[in-house]
């Protein structure tokens, strides 16, 4: 993923729902850094083009012409293409509602049959299916990595998992949603919202905005991110023989830090090299877990829970893996 230098825009912007999907007002960015680089774009140019013979000055003139019209179609496209693919999202929506349903058990009778469960009363059936998504997402790789056994423990209350793509197709919401009984956590829904300008086109991911949300823990047995730790230091000095007790907060690994992503800088500029590639790592093990539920769990989860999923991309990298090495042998 690349990181888009250009934080400073409205705030507003940030706040798109995905429903309207209104673009929102965009402020002039005064960096005179980039400004800088404008001109000595336009610098260079000038250049080139003042070394031309005026009538292949002409004839490259025309080919910007005839480039900006490119421009404006493929605008065009994106809108289109935005629209064309919100409408399939809308008719899929009513399926992840029906399924979110069969999950929480609101569909067994109609499922299975009044008959067969008075047949089964003796047997403690579970309602829906449970630890449907924490399964399907222990069978995601990019997921499993960040998950701990408390965290699968928080997860067992994990209703419903949603991605929302804004209307003029430059970002997405991931929303996972949690039961009433979650004894975590207050929170009903969590959210991580990313802008991304360029996410209908093949080029590699331009992030324009990362934001998570607050976990509003139940306390600090629960919190799954962090750990209270009581420590005795004994005073130095004036005040050595003293014995004091000090509460130290403790880092613990948790899939929850997916919800604090990391701080998108206002510049690269000021960066050295050996913490502009940790940051761009850092993002770029973000967006993988992010596209990880927007393109498998969220529309797959039932290969992903039973494991049909995981088997297909063992499949295929062994098709990939077998035609390499017959293609070695060919040659």
């Amino acid at each position: 993923a690349i990181i888009s230098n250009n934080n400073n825009d409205d705030e507003e912007d940030n706040e798109k729902e995905e429903e309207d999907g209104d673009d929102g007002n965009e402020e002039d960015v005064d960096d005179g850094n980039e400004e800088e680089e404008d001109e000595e774009d336009d610098d260079d140019e000038d250049d080139i083009m003042r070394d031309l013979p005026r009538a292949m000055v002409k004839r490259v003139e025309k080919l910007q012409e005839l480039h900006k019209q490119q421009e404006q179609i493929m605008e065009k496209y994106l809108e289109e293409r935005a629209k064309l693919e919100q409408k399939y999202r809308s008719l899929c929506h009513p399926l992840y509602t029906e399924r979110a349903k069969i999950i929480a058990g609101e569909k067994d009778e109609e499922i299975a049959g009044s008959d067969e469960l008075k047949k089964n009363d003796d047997d403690e059936i579970a309602k829906g299916i449970p630890q449907f998504w924490v399964c399907a997402m222990g069978h995601n790789e990019n997921i499993a990595e960040l998950l701990t056994e408390d965290d699968v423990d928080c997860l067992e209350h994990l209703s419903d998992i949603q991605c929302h793509d804004y209307a003029d197709g430059r970002g997405f919401v991931l929303e996972l949603h949690f039961s009433s009984d979650n004894p975590y956590f207050s929170n009903s829904v969590l959210t991580k919202r990313y802008d991304v300008p360029n996410i209908l086109l093949a080029d590699e991911p331009l992030l324009k905005n990362v934001e998570g949300c607050t976990i509003d823990w139940s306390g600090p047995e629960h919190c799954l991110t962090y750990r209270d730790v009581t420590k005795k230091q004994r005073g130095r000095g004036k005040h050595a023989g003293q014995v004091r007790t000090v509460t130290k907060r403790e880092h613990k690994d948790s899939f929850f830090h997916f919800f604090d992503p990391p701080r998108l800088p206002s510049t690269m500029d000021e960066m050295d090299e050996a913490e502009a590639e940790r940051l761009e790592e850092a993002f770029d093990a973000d967006y993988d877990v992010a596209q990880a539920f927007r393109h498998n769990l969220c529309p797959k989860a039932v290969a992903w829970f039973t494991g049909q999923a995981m088997d297909e991309i063992i499949e295929e990298f062994q098709d990939e893996v077998e035609n390499n090495n017959n293609n070695d042998r060919s040659t």
